[in-house]
């Protein structure tokens, strides 16, 4: 494993259009925030995003993931034209930090994956990679950070969940919103206290 980053450590970090952070995925999970904010960046209703540009997590429900297309599974959402990512300013967090992985999200600590070697490129703080212009990570670390750990809570309980019960925990969590509204973590925190509360319910 590469060293430990935090983010005042410098690293060569850049993107030189090589799409590799984009194909072979089918693994960049989706918290509520990403559903509501990609949804209006693409001016589609929530229900319409989740029909066509997601897939349930069958092994670690009741997570989503982007779905993929072709022999090289790119993401759904890679746009061909500009060798980009098509939500750039919206990605999930998991896209904000590669190809970086979190060791420790909370104390913001870091390893390099390697995936993306651009020597020719001037070191740059972490805090710029992950911040960029857009400043997704510092925006959403603190909600990611609240869905990971309600995801570790209720995983174990939905697996015994008859398929009802779980499209109806699935449409408080992902459906459930106003995104013209500009309160989303808070609708989202509202709605983790529903299904908690519907799950101590089911007991």
């Amino acid at each position: 494993m590469s060293d430990i980053l935090t983010l005042k450590s410098k690293e060569k970090l850049g993107c030189n259009r090589c799409e590799k952070c984009c194909i072979y995925r089918g693994d960049i999970r989706l918290t509520p925030i990403n559903v509501c904010n990609i949804s209006r960046f693409l001016n589609i209703s929530i229900k319409e995003f989740l029909e066509k540009y997601t897939n349930r997590l069958k092994d670690s429900e009741p997570e989503l993931v982007l779905k993929t297309v072709g022999e090289l599974r790119e993401c759904i959402l890679y746009d061909k034209k500009i060798k980009g990512c098509g939500i750039h300013k919206v990605k999930p967090m998991q896209c904000v930090m590669f190809p970086l992985v979190p060791e420790n999200l909370k104390r913001d600590y870091f390893y390099n994956s390697n995936q993306c070697i651009l020597e020719d490129t001037k070191p740059i703080s972490v805090n710029t990679w992950l911040n960029g212009n857009h400043r997704i990570y510092s925006k959403n670390k603190k909600i990611c950070m609240e869905w990971i750990s309600f995801i570790e809570e209720v995983q174990p309980k939905f697996k015994t969940l008859s398929k009802d019960e779980k499209d109806k925990i699935y449409n408080i969590l992902f459906v459930n919103y106003n995104i013209n509204k500009i309160n989303l973590k808070k609708q989202m925190k509202n709605n983790i206290e529903e299904v908690k509360r519907l799950l101590n319910n089911l007991k």
